[in-house]
């Protein structure tokens, strides 16, 4: 029962198969390298005495029969040794559309050849006809085939679909039991179509196609004569000889070589699938030697035919035909020769130098007396009113020069017997160098414009000229500069005072407190601040100490002053040497505190020791009000002196006490005090 079913399946699917059979056109094109309608002996003509267009139809199957309309087929040339994969179709030129038909695989009818067929001309056409006689379709019966394909870019198709192939040229394909079409293309490449039977259930089956190469491998040697010369294959150009292991597709080529001063070479060379031909030109000289002159002017350039081979004198070879000769000099007349070229004749050729074309330049300035400098040359051609009636033709540059004035510059074309006129007024202009010491960054009018020294082209007027040095003072000023300027020389003043520094300073205080000082501070952008270490240098007048009854024996003690002080202030400055900075601050002050017994006694033992050291440490804060006068001796060292009035504000009750009995001591907390310091700077 299994068998009867499988053979009736089978005979339906075999129908079905036979009339799926179908036939398409995959591509049309014509190729532009292919002369094989074009050359003999493949070369047909139809009955008017023209050249056939030629379609050579790849495939492997036949049986074909085809149609072209009115105009008819020439000739049909079907598959043999020289043409196994292709049927060769000789049309009449103008033939727009082709039916084809085939008594298995149908027929494509009227297929638009995409305009009209020209005469001499080959196109090619890839038919496809998918074919499927499959034995039984069984899918539970099914194998994968391997496939390796050369070369690796060809298109394969299986039952006439297209598959994919990797970069090698391989794929896998899965396909049922049965016999299966397979066709292979590739550009100047043979077909190949054939068939392939899947019948191995337990081992994958694997097909290896190497298509025939439909092309060989031309080399061209190079002679001396020949070598650089144009390879021509078919009319296009190949390239410069030598040329080795060029592809070259199988059949009639004609080839030629150009070269100058040899004739041309010609030759037809067949190729066939895979060989190598190799052939060696050989040129035949076409030319004579020529010696060319022109009289009198040894820079007059010659040209042949156009091209420059020369100046003054020129000899050589020159190709056998017609010349033109030419002596040609700019803004010069051009002399012409015509001359006949002999094979092998050798002649001696003068040619007459050309004469100079002339116009004229005027030129007038307001003022005048300007000198006038044509083309770069150093040499003054005049001064104006200028002319000049013989001034070579063509383009020129004039430079006009008059000292204190703007020099003014031109691009002219001076035309053959025509004049070319400048009239130019002259502006007043600066033209002078300024000069500094030391060299100083300069700006103009605020824009900046380097260092010096510096060299002002500018129309006249007044600018506001600034230089700056660090370590200097800024030198700006208003400036006149004219033609009547003259290169100056700017000096600038040293700066011993500058708005951003910072300094040491060593020094005494005088006045209300006797003391070494010791500071420090700055300038940022002229704000001042400064601190100072005090240490005072002499003591107190003896202060006697009691108690509130007056029988105890007294003692003494001396104070000596320590401390400091903080002030800010503004420097004014009113001569690169000198500066006043108004400054306020504090100043805090403590008392150390000497004691001296000179009655000491048993009896009052225990009362001098009550009051030792009752107003030690005392403290006092005082605000100040002062200037800062200092005078630079040198960019680094400066002598300061400080007056400066002090406001007690705040005391303890020991320094309260010595306050009301000493005025010594009460001018450490209140009354003048000058500070004088040297100062060193960085």
């Amino acid at each position: 029962m299994k068998v009867r079913i499988l053979f009736v399946l089978f005979c339906i699917l075999y129908s079905i198969m036979c009339y799926g059979q179908n036939m398409s056109i995959a591509s049309f094109k014509m190729d532009e390298a292919d002369q094989t309608a074009n050359v003999s002996p493949t070369m047909r003509t139809d009955i008017n005495g023209e050249k056939c267009a030629l379609i050579k139809i790849a495939t492997t199957q036949k049986n074909f029969s085809f149609d072209v309309g009115s105009l008819g087929i020439t000739h049909t040339e079907w598959q043999n040794s020289e043409h196994p994969g292709e049927i060769w179709l000789y049309v009449p030129n103008g033939v727009m559309k082709i039916s084809i038909q085939h008594p298995q695989f149908g027929s494509i009818k009227d297929y638009d050849l995409g305009g009209r067929l020209k005469k001499g001309r080959t196109y090619v056409m890839d038919l496809t006809s998918d074919q499927v006689n499959t034995l039984v379709v069984d899918y539970d019966n099914s194998q994968v085939l391997d496939v390796d394909v050369t070369p690796h870019d060809a298109d394969l198709y299986i039952n006439g679909l297209k598959q994919t192939l990797d970069i090698n040229g391989r794929t896998s394909i899965t396909l049922p039991f049965g016999t299966h079409n397979y066709r292979v293309i590739a550009n100047n490449y043979h077909p190949e179509e054939s068939q392939v039977i899947i019948n191995d259930k337990e081992n994958k089956q694997n097909l290896s196609i190497r298509l025939k190469q439909a092309f060989g491998y031309l080399n061209v040697n190079a002679t001396p004569e020949s070598k650089g010369g144009e390879l021509f294959i078919d009319d296009d150009s190949v390239g410069a000889l030598p040329v080795y292991q060029f592809p070259l597709k199988s059949g009639i080529h004609q080839l030629s070589v150009s070269q100058k001063l040899y004739l041309p070479y010609i030759e037809k060379v067949a190729m066939t699938d895979s060989a190598t031909v190799t052939i060696t030109p050989i040129l035949k000289p076409n030319y004579a030697e020529y010696e060319i002159w022109v009289d009198g002017d040894k820079d007059a350039q010659i040209y042949d035919n156009g091209e420059l081979i020369g100046t003054g004198h020129w000899k050589g070879k020159l190709e056998a035909g017609e010349h033109f000769i030419e002596a040609k000099k700019i803004s010069h007349t051009t002399i012409t020769q015509k001359v006949n070229v002999v094979k092998d004749v050798p002649r001696k050729v003068t040619l007459s130098k050309p004469m100079p074309i002339y116009g004229t330049l005027e030129i007038k300035t307001q003022p005048s007396n300007a000198e006038v400098y044509i083309d770069g040359n150093s040499k003054a051609a005049g001064v104006t009113d200028f002319i000049n009636s013989r001034l070579l033709i063509g383009p020129h540059h004039v430079k006009i020069i008059l000292p204190g004035h703007k020099i003014e510059e031109f691009d002219i074309d001076i035309k053959e017997g025509q004049t070319e006129r400048i009239n130019q007024v002259l502006t007043d202009f600066c033209d002078a160098t300024i000069y500094s010491t030391p060299s100083a960054y300069i700006s103009i009018d605020g824009k900046a414009e380097g260092k010096t020294p510096l060299h002002i082209n500018r129309v006249a007027g007044n600018y506001q000229v600034t230089l700056s040095a660090h370590g200097y003072s800024t030198f700006s000023k208003k400036l006149r500069l004219d033609g009547n300027t003259k290169d100056m020389t700017i000096k600038l003043h040293r700066n011993y005072t500058r708005p951003n520094e910072y300094y040491m300073q060593i020094g005494c205080n005088i006045g209300g407190i006797t003391a070494l000082n010791l500071g420090m501070g700055g300038f940022i952008h002229n704000f001042n601040i400064e601190g100072n270490y005090l240490l005072g240098l002499t003591n107190s007048d003896r202060i006697y100490w009691s108690d509130k009854s007056g029988e105890s024996v007294p003692f003494t003690a001396t104070y000596k002053p320590s401390g400091g002080n903080i002030k800010v202030g503004y420097g004014i400055r009113l001569h690169s040497r000198i500066r006043l900075t108004p400054q306020v601050g504090c100043q805090f002050i403590t008392l150390k505190e000497t004691a001296e017994e000179s009655f000491m006694s048993d009896d009052y033992t225990q009362w001098s020791q009550y009051y030792l050291g009752a107003a030690d440490g005392s403290k006092a804060a005082s605000l100040t009000v002062g200037l800062r006068c200092n005078l630079a001796l040198a960019p680094w060292l400066g002598l300061s002196v400080s007056p400066e009035y002090l406001l007690g504000v705040s005391k303890s009750n020991g320094f309260k006490a010595l306050y009301e009995v000493s005025s010594k001591i009460k001018g450490y907390a209140d009354g003048f005090n000058c500070n004088v310091s040297l100062n060193i700077f960085f």
